[in-house]
């Protein structure tokens, strides 16, 4: 498994590029990493974040790490983003959308991404839903431009496990990438979560990711390895008392679909209250067991 990890981890805790470059290197042995923008915020004025970004390089060479990818955090998440049914704060979200894509090309990152946006329970219910699609696919293919000129290679996009938010079903996503490859929208791939694929609330108890994996592979650019107990959004790590998804099951189904060397980032996103030195242990444990389930699938 082309094991990395997204640094949502670090988010008010290990602040100092340095400080998040040694633990992921020296203790997790990882070398992949994918940047979340609750770290470095594309609103930031451009001196100041571009010198912040110099920091992120200079401390990825000195450890030898990877940035690999970019991705929206929980702060640019709870916005209604491209759906939101105002026009401005649309507009707002596409310029937010394209100084992402800059501050990725500045990082030196192949791809950025995330969730897109939040339909309105107005919109919803009063059938607007279609049009906030084709502004969608309006906004995400100038995007894709954006990004195609800026010199990365994905823009990647993240189905979420809400029925008003877009993708949220298998269907979307084969709907959304034949739309965007109409639109000439080649470089949109999928991000893809396991903890939301299993969702019950939204898609029963039989929901599994192996169809996810299975049906969209030729669209896949990344996928973010996360544990849950079905019913949330939890994003544990491993092991935990209540976590249902099993990592050797993740791998073997990648390995079916061709997607042996596909990205995986952990994406364990610890509550903010946590104690440090738990977080700690269970980040270590997180990489000890996904490394074990591996090995044995592998084996299998």
């Amino acid at each position: 498994m082309n094991l990395g990890i997204n640094l949502c981890f670090a988010v008010k805790r290990l602040l100092e590029p340095q400080e998040w470059a040694a633990f992921v290197r020296a203790e997790l042995g990882l070398t992949n990493v994918q940047i979340t923008f609750d770290l470095l915020e594309p609103w930031w004025p451009e001196p100041e974040r571009g010198r912040i970004i110099a920091r992120i390089r200079q401390a990825a060479t000195e450890h030898g790490l990877h940035l690999h990818s970019a991705c929206v955090g929980l702060a640019h998440y709870l916005p209604g983003g491209l759906l939101d049914p105002d026009p401005d704060a649309r507009a707002l979200a596409r310029t937010w959308w394209r100084r992402a894509i800059d501050v990725a090309a500045e990082l030196g990152v192949s791809a950025v991404g995330g969730p897109l946006g939040s339909i309105s329970v107005h919109d919803a219910a009063h059938g607007h839903a279609e049009q906030r699609w084709q502004d969608l696919i309006d906004a995400v293919a100038g995007l894709c431009r954006h990004a195609r000129a800026a010199g990365l290679a994905q823009f990647l996009i993240e189905p979420t496990p809400i029925n008003r938010e877009v993708p949220s079903t298998l269907e979307h996503c084969h709907r959304l990438m034949d739309d965007l490859a109409r639109a000439g929208a080649g470089n949109a791939a999928i991000l893809l979560d396991i903890g939301h694929t299993v969702y019950e609330p939204l898609y029963g108890p039989q929901a599994a990711f192996q169809p996810w994996i299975g049906d969209l592979a030729p669209h896949l650019g990344l996928i973010h390895l996360d544990n849950t107990d079905r019913h949330g959004d939890p994003h544990w790590g491993w092991p935990h008392p209540a976590g249902t998804i099993d990592v050797s099951e993740v791998w073997e189904s990648l390995r079916t679909a061709g997607l042996a060397d596909l990205p995986v980032m952990l994406e364990v996103f610890p509550r903010f209250e946590d104690d440090d030195e738990t977080v700690h242990r269970h980040l270590l444990d997180t990489v000890t067991h996904c490394r074990a389930a591996v090995s044995t699938g592998s084996r299998a």
